[in-house]
């Protein structure tokens, strides 16, 4: 399982170094600009549409597809999911068509504060993004089928390739067709990923499209059933991120973007950390509890939730230590001034420690769902979402841009502290863990916060990162032996391969 976790991480990893690339380009050709800021409304604005309507169908699909399968069989579970397609693809070309006749409602809530040529532009752009809807709805319907059947790294490497060529886009477009290249390279990668995924669901022989001219609401009933309790707190969360983004653009041009490159350090790992968690855990969780394997759930839960609180520590640490230096090295380009540079830094670390309570509250609804608590799961993201829309309206005025990532660790560690109280097993064993991660955490991170105030003179951004790297490494492999954590096994018995293979 961990084994499994571990090559699906640096497969995505791989993914995000490609997404790495084109965000400096971005930061090149548009730096902190109105189009680029047009660009990110407007797709964050179809993504947030996704999510709220298809996000809890997407996260729920692996779990009940199993058990459809386990318990009325494969036929039964595969023309139950050809039913549910259909009813996506209907539903989504419609609203992608009524988007496309009536943009103004969207704009109007996603920029209330642009008017004359910003709007115009705004609406353009919506008109243009609107189909992605469609295209990238059905890459993540089609990832879910294939990860059911254990298909995990083909998905991944599609993405790959569709990201790569999506870069190449952007380098030879963007001169000549500004913030247009974002566009139709978005285009190209989802509809290469498709057909990509096609291909590999048609190597499975599954017959997704075979008698797809009518739908059966009986088989959608409970999909849609299973997925209801997660509707309202997914609408809610997604009406959250609108109305950032709405505060933020009338707070100042550009601001979207500053946010948009600040987070982007952290929203990259965590995207991956969150599709490991679906991926791997759902299915093996799901099967477990299933068969009633408690020490088995235990067991691959404890697992991945150890591995990925390693990979959050290290990535809390450095961009506590030295934000700057990977802010200098993707950013100090094009024409992004010094003082935008210092508070994308000052942004990034403090999105880094929200990252801590997202890594918790995702890991630990992972668990609640796969155990059949998935009202439990919905109803404390109902909270999480409601705290931070209410601190991000009345305290932006006083704190600015900074109460956004404030508010993402208040609302996410308090909804994952009333989660805790419903996980289903060992509840002490794993509050221990938790405890000593954490108190690791802190260490390492003040610990390189204090040696960049006061030891290290790099000026050099790459040297300064890779300085921070080798000091977090050393403190981490350390701390591992010192405190006899599991992961240590792993370190033991790569340094035997070396060595063996030296002689």
């Amino acid at each position: 399982m961990k084994r499994k976790a571990s090559v699906l991480f640096i497969l995505r990893l791989l993914k995000v170094g490609i997404s790495i690339l084109t965000l400096s380009l971005s930061a090149k050709y548009f730096g902190v600009s109105l189009e680029r800021d047009i660009w990110l409304l407007t797709l964050n604005c179809i993504l947030v549409l996704d999510m709220a309507i298809w996000g809890p169908l997407n996260e729920t699909f692996r779990a009940r597809f199993i058990f459809f399968k386990e318990e009325e069989g494969e036929a039964a579970a595969l023309s139950k999911t050809r039913s549910l397609l259909l009813f996506i693809n209907l539903v989504t070309i419609f609203l992608v068509t009524a988007i496309v006749i009536f943009p103004e409602p969207l704009a109007k809530i996603i920029a209330p504060s642009y008017k004359g040529e910003q709007l115009a532009s705004l609406l353009f752009m919506i008109r243009i993004v609107a189909p992605t809807f469609l295209f990238n709805q059905l890459t993540q319907i089609f990832i879910s089928v294939l990860n059911a059947y254990n298909s995990i790294y083909i998905p991944e490497i599609a993405n790959f390739f569709s990201g790569l060529i999506s870069l190449l886009m952007i380098i030879f477009l963007a001169p000549a067709v500004g913030i247009l290249s974002l566009v139709y390279a978005y285009y190209l990668s989802l509809i290469l990923l498709l057909i990509l995924l096609l291909i590999q669901l048609n190597k499975f022989k599954l017959g997704l499209y075979k008698k797809m001219g009518k739908f059966k609401w009986a088989d959608i009933k409970p999909f849609l059933l299973f997925a209801l309790p997660f509707f309202f707190p997914y609408f809610i969360g997604q009406i959250g991120l609108v109305i950032e983004k709405s505060i933020t653009s009338s707070i100042g041009i550009g601001l979207v973007s500053v946010i948009d490159y600040a987070r982007k350090f952290t929203d990259m790992p965590m995207q991956i950390l969150s599709s490991v968690f679906t991926t791997m855990l759902v299915p093996v969780l799901s099967l477990a509890f299933v068969k009633k394997n408690t020490e088995g759930f235990f067991f691959e839960f404890k697992q991945i939730y150890q591995l990925g609180f390693l990979i959050v520590m290290g990535l809390v640490a450095m961009c506590t230590a030295c934000p700057h230096a990977f802010v200098a090295i993707l950013y100090q380009k094009g024409n992004i001034g010094a003082d935008v540079l210092n508070q994308i830094s000052l942004l990034t670390m403090f999105y880094s420690w929200a990252a801590i309570a997202v890594f918790l509250y995702l890991i630990l609804g992972i668990a609640l769902i796969s155990s059949k608590r998935g009202k439990a799961y919905a109803f404390y993201g109902i909270i999480a979402q409601v705290i931070m829309i209410l601190a991000n309206v009345f305290f932006s005025k006083m704190l600015g841009v900074y109460i956004f990532p404030l508010s993402l660790f208040l609302s996410h560690i308090i909804a994952a502290f009333l989660m805790f109280g419903k996980f289903p097993y060992k509840r002490r064993v794993l509050a221990g863990i938790s405890l000593k991660y954490m108190a690791i955490l802190v260490f390492i991170a003040s610990s390189m916060y204090l040696f960049n105030r006061f030891v290290f003179v790099f000026e050099l951004p790459v040297s300064t990162v890779l300085l921070n790297l080798t000091l977090l490494l050393t403190l981490a492999i350390i701390l591992m032996f010192v405190l006899k954590l599991d992961e240590r096994s792993i370190i033991s018995r790569s340094y035997y391969k070396i060595r063996s293979l030296l002689k």
